[in-house]
This record gives C-alpha cells, structure tokens and sequence, in this order.
C-alpha cells in the first residue's frame, strides 16, 4: 500500500518535508522561489547551460554518492530520501569561502558572474569525488556548464588548484573534506550523515495528491506494473532529461506521474559473464561505466554523448524507450546485439 504524505529530503544537515505542491514543480523552482535561494540561475531551463547546477548524494554502498545535477529540469519530489547541496550550502560556521569557491577568486575565474554558481557545483562534485585532479577529469565535469563570456582558462586554472587549501579545523568534513583525503575511509561526519537518510528510505510506495495531480514513486517492479496497470495513461519519468523539457519548454501538464528512480530492482546492473542486464532506472553514468570495460571502442562516445549532470540523471533505458532520432545510444547498441526486457502487469517478454 503506498504510503500518502509529504517527502523528506535533508538541506544543509537540516531535514526538509514538504507537501501539497504540483508534482511537476523543478527543484530549480523551489530553490528560488520558495527559499530564495537565487544562486541557482536559469539560464536555458533544458539542462543544456548549466547555470542551475546543484549537487544531489545518496547513500550507497555504506559511501557518499555525489553527483551534478541540473536543478532546472528536475521534479521536486525526485529529491525524496537524499541529501542537497546547493551553492549557499558551501560555507562553514565562520562564512569563509569552500576552497572551490576561492580558487575561482585567485585564479580569476569569474566574469559576469551568472554562470559562476554552477561552475562552483560541477567543480564542488568533482571535488568530493575525484582523487585525482587532472585537465581530462576537468574538462568532463565541467562539460555541462556554459560560459558565455568564453572565460574558460581562468576557470580550468581554478579546478586545477582546489585542492591546494588547507582546510580550517571547524570546517565540516562532509563539504570541506576533497574526495583525495576520503577516499579510503568515510569521516564521522559522512558517516552521521549516511545514518540520517537511512531513515528517509521508504519500504513501499510513495504517493502525492496535488489537485488533479498524482504522483506516484513505487519501490518495487510489482508495485509499477500494478498502479501502471491502473493507470495506463500515467507518464513513466526517471533522469527527466526529456519529461521534464516537457514541462518547462513545452509546458505541457502531466497530471499523472510514475517515478521509477525508487524501484530497488530498476536500479541494479547484472553484470554477467554472457550478458550485462541494465535496470531502466540506471543512469547513464552507472550505464557507460558498466558497458566501457565491456566495449572500450565506445569509450569516446560515452564521454560525448551529452554532459555529465545529464548523465548523471538521464537513463540508458530512457534514451532508448522515448524513441527520439536524436537518442544517440541506440547505433551503439544495435552494433552490439542489445535486447529490450518489457513487463506488462505480469507479464514479460
């Protein structure tokens, strides 16, 4: 039985519950308009600029997961269970600037300033989870964020020295702490945090009523086919790389929504010795990293094929089922003999 309540996320190590809002509400939305929280700029509200970027964790295997999102095309409830870092979240108890922050002040990486924010947030996700800062990792992370005053020199210099400041003894770990300096052992502070959101995980499914809207975001493949089957016409929504253009470009209502970023068996990779079975709710990122070992001849056109905070949301399995000409992976795939597992109620083929 779904479970008819607000969702709960944590911000700046303070639990959020919201509810009665529309599901289609973007994060980026709320950010500004609800807490003002006006670092996070909209610049094209597709995913393509970068201005709106914020950082998403999640707690996996018994780690921190930090990844670069675009804040502009993804639904508030999508955040349910996970911790948000913003750019107003990158200060410690004294207001000093994060050691992203201030490299991009030394190394004069900031012009007209609009784009500088999501700047500041792929480097901050670059930051937590590389030990090796390097101009290949650099030029990835920050592949998703426009600068239109074509100041990206001063910016690579600035992503090349972030790790250079020392740290201050009252700054917390969980921001502070770059991924070199963590990568072996969780600090006390990540683990805290971990045990937090624990807590926040729900064991069936969550659904929102706003009006004439539902929201519905089940934890198991069972829980799916039984509500789609109840509602067929439902729009089935995951990274939202394209679903969420419908909202914000299109402005279409999506008056009934299924979330498949919460179904357990969705989200796993079977790496096998014949075969590799990817769930439809697996990023992109998880997706490319499985198959490249596999198909190093893809490698180049993994690294291409979109940005990293798109692929950091945005789904293999999306790009294949939303039959666009332009879903990139799908030559690749053909090449390779790929296959569609389908479920309809109970049944699969």
């Amino acid at each position: 039985m779904a479970e008819s309540n607000s969702i709960r996320f944590i911000l700046d190590g303070k639990l959020v519950e919201l509810s009665n809002f529309e599901p289609t509400r973007t994060l980026l939305q709320y950010l500004r308009e609800d807490l003002g929280r006006v670092g996070s700029k909209e610049g094209c509200a597709e995913g393509d600029c970068g201005a709106c970027t914020v950082v998403v964790a999640e707690a996996l295997n018994n780690r921190l997961q930090f990844r670069a999102v675009n804040a502009c095309i993804q639904f508030l409830p999508t955040l349910d269970g996970k911790l948000l870092f913003t750019v107003e979240s990158l200060k410690d108890a004294g207001n000093a600037l994060h050691p992203v922050q201030q490299s991009m002040v030394d190394y004069h990486g900031s012009q007209c300033g609009f784009c500088t924010p999501g700047f500041i947030m792929s480097m901050f996700a670059l930051y937590k989870t590389e030990t090796s800062i390097n101009r290949g990792v650099i030029d990835d992370a920050l592949s998703g964020n426009l600068c239109r005053c074509t100041g990206y020199r001063p910016i690579i210099e600035a992503a090349l020295h972030m790790n250079d400041y020392p740290i201050s003894e009252n700054a917390d770990p969980l921001v502070y702490a770059p991924a070199s300096k963590t990568a072996d052992l969780a600090s006390p502070q990540e683990q805290q945090m971990i045990d937090r959101l624990q807590p926040l995980q729900r064991n069936q499914g969550l659904e929102l009523k706003y009006g004439d809207s539902l929201y519905f975001a089940p934890t198991s493949t069972d829980e799916l086919a039984n509500f789609y089957a109840q509602n067929p016409a439902a729009c089935i929504l995951s990274g939202g790389t394209d679903v969420g253009l419908w909202v914000t470009k299109q402005l279409r209502e999506l008056p009934s929504l299924i979330y498949l970023g919460n179904v357990a068996e969705l989200n796993q990779i079977d790496d096998r010795e014949s075969e590799i079975e990817i769930g439809a709710a697996v990023s992109l990122t998880d997706a490319f990293n499985a198959l490249s070992p596999q198909f190093p001849e893809f490698e180049e056109m993994f690294r291409r094929f979109a940005s990293v905070p798109v692929r950091n949301a945005g789904t293999l399995v999306g790009n294949i089922a939303n039959g666009s000409p332009i879903g990139d992976s799908m030559p690749a795939l053909i090449s390779i003999g790929a296959r569609v597992k389908l479920r309809k109620g109970r049944g699969t083929r």
